[in-house]
């Protein structure tokens, strides 16, 4: 195959489960199964093909799909475009009001329906990655960059000194949002891909509609107005939040948070001249007042680089509980959740039962997936399309190693985050373990592995971007 013209085409399928699905996932919750539908959840596929090498960049409004999840969608997509599954990334928006992750089911309810949806997920998803095939047409790819405010550090320090997941309004955030921007040469919008870096987080317990969060309204608001399909690259996002009115089920205000990010995101895709131009002076035009008139050449485009790499590293880990001593916790736990449902105990001890159950079945997953290792290897995946390089890792990073990452990358353009490839938990800060707190109690990893994988990352863009040097 020899290098001609870049070509993109974007597949969308609808991924909504059946109302006899559990719903969500929150400790806190006194519901099992939805309710209703706020808006529909999506999985849209973007294929890119430079002529050498074709890639597909897939995203779905889920909370997390498993390693496994994860591989079986990428072989089947793989399959369907006739190319490797690690030119395929697979991510998530980590939208907390849809399913729950198939492993942690542990409410028992719609068990049935819920192992159904994640097994038809392959399947739909390349059903997505042939219709991008199908409408695959030459391309122009240009990008920009914007900035949201919304977003708020969630390690809050509470009345009482434990560290919980809130509002910090003096913690680091990531403000940046990014726009790639794809229109076919006949200048009709092909797709888009916004990156901003904020937890799904904003529909709470008390929420019982099936719903994208405000990732699926900040879609919805930029597509309204550019007309472009969008994809969303979630970032870095284990330490943030959206705001003191998260954790709510008040519709009218997620809608609006999302229409914020995506009207910054609509903003900087209409700024964006594809193909890119330089301006100048021409002439003063003498009119009412002398007019000062200009002019506009295109830029020379090279052609643009379309890869995908996936390399692992080994993540120092914590000690974990035996496995033994964390199922009879979970046996005990979920006991007590049954009996007080049983006898129709207040709303308060039921929603404190619930807690613990989830809680303790958090802590047999961490001792049956990581017990006995020092190190488990996560996966980071790397997807250029044109000057931009999308780098996803399974777990969820914090921000600063977000901000780090796209500060020391090679690439002008450079997106990192979480939610691709599976889930492997939180990436915290060396500087946060002494606080404590849900992300440092909850993750299997040490101290250590956050530098670890920031410079495991930089390793390999580095790697991809003397490999462009040598060409192909």
């Amino acid at each position: 195959m020899s290098r001609q013209t870049l070509a993109a085409g974007v597949g969308r399928v609808e991924i909504t489960p059946p109302l006899t699905a559990p719903h969500a996932g929150w400790g806190a919750q006194l519901h099992e199964l939805p309710d209703g539908v706020d808006q529909e959840l999506l999985a849209t596929v973007l294929v890119v093909s430079d002529g050498l090498e074709t890639v597909a960049f897939c995203e779905l409004e889920l909370v997390i799909v498993s390693r496994a999840e994860s591989d079986a969608i990428r072989s089947a997509v793989a399959a369907e475009l006739s190319i490797e599954p690690a030119q395929v990334r697979v991510c998530v928006s980590h939208n907390h009001a849809g399913p729950p992750p198939s492993a942690w089911n542990w409410t028992a309810w719609g068990e049935a329906a819920l192992a159904g949806y994640y097994a038809l997920l392959p399947a739909q998803v390349a059903g997505a990655a042939r219709e991008a095939k199908l409408a695959l047409r030459p391309a122009r790819i240009g990008w920009g960059r914007g900035e949201s405010r919304v977003a708020v550090n969630r390690r809050e320090t509470a009345p009482d000194g434990r560290t919980v997941t809130g509002v910090n309004q003096r913690g680091p955030t990531d403000p940046e949002v990014l726009v790639v921007r794809l229109d076919g040469i006949d200048g009709v919008p092909i797709a888009a891909i916004v990156g901003y870096t904020m937890h799904p987080t904003f529909l709470g317990p008390t929420n019982r509609l099936i719903s994208p969060d405000w990732p699926g309204h900040m879609r919805a608001v930029f597509e309204q107005v550019t007309g472009a399909p969008c994809l969303f690259a979630q970032g870095a996002t284990g330490d943030v939040g959206p705001g003191p009115k998260g954790f709510s089920d008040d519709l009218r205000a997620v809608h609006g948070l999302g229409a914020q990010v995506g009207c910054e995101a609509a903003r900087v895709w209409l700024n964006l001249d594809l193909p890119a131009r330089t301006y100048r002076h021409q002439r003063v035009w003498e009119s009412g007042a002398p007019l000062g008139k200009w002019s506009s050449e295109p830029v020379a485009e090279g052609m643009p680089s379309v890869r995908g790499r996936a390399v692992s590293a080994d993540l120092p880990l914590k000690t974990q509980i035996p496995v033994e001593t964390a199922r009879t916790d979970v046996d005990a736990a979920q006991a007590r959740l049954d009996r007080l449902r049983d006898t129709g105990a207040p709303a308060n001890e039921i929603e404190a039962a619930t807690f613990a159950t989830k809680r303790a079945n958090m802590t047999l997953f961490r001792s049956t997936t990581y017990s006995g290792m020092s190190a488990a290897p996560v996966e980071i995946h790397l997807l250029q399309v044109g000057p931009i390089v999308f780098a996803g890792v399974e777990g969820e990073p914090f921000s600063e190693l977000g901000k780090r990452v796209k500060r020391e990358s090679p690439f002008d353009a450079t997106w990192f985050g979480g939610y691709t490839g599976g889930w492997a938990g939180y990436v915290a800060t060396a500087a946060e373990f002494p606080r404590g707190g849900y992300e440092v109690e909850t993750s299997p990893f040490a101290e250590t592995a956050a530098d670890v994988l920031v410079a495991a990352t930089l390793s390999a863009l580095h790697d991809l971007a003397n490999e462009e040097g040598r060409g192909r």
